[in-house]
């Protein structure tokens, strides 16, 4: 499925342009206090691939992956495959379900009401690091606008003025392990761990969590079980659970060097956690597999269901398929990839061979409009709201859709997907009427002087736009099968309104590279169609004018920028920034996040085409299976699969 390769380019960009954003050189990282752990002796190559040995039959569990995780070291473990499996050794700390946060290994989440979060008014002083008025880390030093202590809103920010002290909000949250927790080696499970883990992800910045970690300014374990965090003055998010770090085994890393870790077999390929099963084996190209784990701390629940499990790799979504109605495989998991198999899969349901299961919000595909070009020669077809709307209005969503499965569930008028609690239902739709979108054209001076709607219009007195201008544009897409359908589908649909579209079909690793190279970052095209992921928390900040790329300092994120159409809007920006930089159990999270869709509905940045979704399949007698959501901890579930005779106790 062509958003698979898509987010994988998006991500190529991020990581590219997070090597390109440049960063004002009196900014520091906050320095924790960091062990210093002796060097390892020896280091464990890959073992090579064998034959398959798999563990007795009894009590067995055996998802197929559609790939072989690359690692398991924590901080290398980035595919969904390596998440899975780590999902069998780490459970938790913190389950998102469905968009709602679950602790595990956590007594409860801090919140201000159960008083595990607080905010405490600091004073800070000329050059000390403090959070901006718009979310970023900076010095405080003259001319540098922050948030006074009291202050929540975008608008009653203060401009540092001189060398005084000035008073700031810090926000400080506490974590406490469940008692009774351990390694699977028998080790307690202590705050410690999560300190050892914190260091580690500092000493590897900028390429773990880099925005969590300038915006730390401590991580401390106040006693065996509690972890206490403090930000840099002036940050606040809502996204508590994010500030925990995942424990790791301080007692069997602490002599091996941090450079050393992501080669080392017990941390790459067979490390310990607390969770219910405990890696056996890696046989390479074939499998993983684990036993059931004896000190699990939810054992006497009689969690997990099986005494064996295996992580059984496929080459395609055939392969996978066959491996189900073989019966050697009793769920497979959506890096398999079955979205291009939902005929067979449908077969088999109605056959009674095979269950499936759908997670409606893996991604959202868009039509991006090049807003404000980076070349100012550049005519921007679309910096006039009333044409976007107009476009809204040509593309008949449904159309693009109809032959999905899913058919209208897959459509979303924002940023974010409907299942989020933070979807605003209240944002500006667009039905699909040509005729009212070629009227909105005609009204703001795109005419039609042949009264043919098959030729392009052309301009007349349209703002910013030379009179006589053909409304002939590019149309920049993934040269993958699915986006060219859609792009087939969506140009006759303009041609109707008088927009001529040129396709131009290319990888994504070429039109969505970093700028100046990449036409889309670059900022140097008309219309482009990609994905974006759907995020845990609406993901406003990718249209924000901070957020613009372009050569820096007139750029603030140089061309590490996320919005490439160049949209810019005062009013978007407050509510944005007001939403991402306030407590989640505030009354203005919800709020401003829905202030922030309605403006994007009106001014439409960019059109939300329909949502990519996730297959997964299973035996027809598995249960326990409740994954609903992409946003969804992969296999949070897992301790509690099940199937057979076991789904009746």
């Amino acid at each position: 499925m062509h958003f698979n390769i898509l987010l994988a380019a998006i991500l190529l960009v991020g990581l590219v342009s997070c090597t390109q954003k440049p960063a004002s050189s009196t900014i520091s990282l906050p320095t924790p206090r960091l062990s210093s752990p002796e060097q390892a002796t020896s280091t464990t190559p890959a073992p090579a691939a064998t034959a398959t040995i798999l563990p007795p039959a009894d009590r067995l569990l055996t998802i197929c992956l559609g790939r072989e995780p690359a690692s398991l070291y924590y901080y290398d473990a980035a595919s969904t495959a390596a998440q899975d499996v780590l999902s069998a050794i780490y459970d938790g700390p913190v389950d998102i379900q469905n968009y709602s946060e679950r602790p595990v290994i956590l007594e409860d989440l801090p919140s201000l009401a159960n008083g595990g979060a607080r905010i405490q008014p600091v004073e800070v002083n000329a050059g000390d690091l403090i959070v901006d008025r718009f979310g970023n880390p900076a010095n405080l030093e003259t001319g540098v606008e922050y948030r006074p202590s009291g202050c929540t809103e975008y608008t009653c920010t203060d401009t540092y003025t001189g060398d005084q002290s000035v008073r700031m909000d810090q926000l400080i949250l506490d974590f406490k392990l469940l008692p009774g927790v351990s390694w699977s080696d028998g080790t307690p499970l202590t705050s410690a761990d999560s300190v050892y883990s914190f260091e580690l992800a500092h000493s590897l910045y900028p390429t773990v969590q880099p925005e969590l970690i300038r915006r730390t300014q401590s991580y401390l374990a106040l006693d065996e079980s509690t972890v206490e965090w403090t930000g840099i003055p002036g940050y606040q998010d809502g996204n508590y659970h994010s500030k925990f770090f995942t424990p790791l085994p301080l007692h069997a890393w602490k002599g091996i060097s941090p450079e050393e870790l992501p080669t080392t077999e017990a941390a790459a390929r067979l490390p310990i956690g607390w969770g219910p099963y405990v890696i056996d084996q890696w046989i390479a190209g074939d499998h993983i597999s684990l036993h059931k784990n004896p000190l699990y701390f939810r054992a006497e629940e009689n969690l997990p269901r099986f005494d064996n499990l295996v992580f059984r790799f496929v080459a395609s979504p055939d392969e996978a398929l066959d491996a189900l109605q073989a019966g050697e495989c009793d769920l497979i998991d959506q890096t398999a990839m079955l979205e291009a198999q939902n005929q067979r899969l449908s077969e088999l349901e109605k056959t009674g061979q095979a269950q499936s299961f759908y997670q409606l919000d893996a991604g959202w595909e868009q039509l991006s409009f090049g807003i404000q070009p980076l070349d100012s020669q550049q005519v921007s077809f679309f910096n006039n709201q009333a044409v976007r709307q107009a476009i809204a209005m040509c593309v008949d969503r449904q159309a693009l859709v109809a032959g999905q499965s899913l058919g209208s569930q897959l459509l979303t008028d924002s940023y974010t997907a409907p299942s989020n609690p933070l979807y605003y239902t209240g944002v500006k739709t667009y039905a699909y009427d040509p005729q009212a979108g070629s009227a909105l054209l005609a009204s703001v001076g795109w005419q039609d002087p042949d009264n043919d709607p098959s030729t392009p219009r052309i301009a007349q007195g349209v703002p910013g736009v030379p009179d006589g201008t053909t409304f002939i544009v590019d149309y920049l897409v993934s040269s993958d099968a699915r986006a060219q359908a859609d792009a087939q589908a969506i140009q006759p649909m303009l041609a109707q309104c008088g927009i001529a579209t040129q396709i131009i079909p290319s990888t994504p690793q070429e039109f969505l590279a970093a700028g100046p190279d990449g036409p889309v970052f670059g900022r140097a095209f008309d219309l482009a169609q990609f994905a974006w992921a759907v995020s845990y928390e609406p993901a406003c900040n990718l249209f924000l004018t901070s957020e613009i790329p372009g050569p820096y300092p007139e750029y603030p994120k140089g061309r590490g920028g996320m919005n490439a159409s160049g949209f810019s809007d005062p009013e978007f920006d407050q509510a944005c920034v007001n939403a991402l930089f306030s407590l989640s159990d505030s009354p203005q999270h919800q709020a401003q996040h829905f202030q922030a869709q309605e403006v994007f509905s009106t001014q439409l940045p960019a059109l939300p085409l329909y949502l990519h979704y996730n297959v997964s399949a299973a035996r027809p007698d598995l249960c326990g299976f409740s994954s609903t959501s992409a946003v969804d901890t992969p296999l949070w579930y897992l301790e509690q699969l099940d199937y057979g005779n076991g789904c009746s106790r």
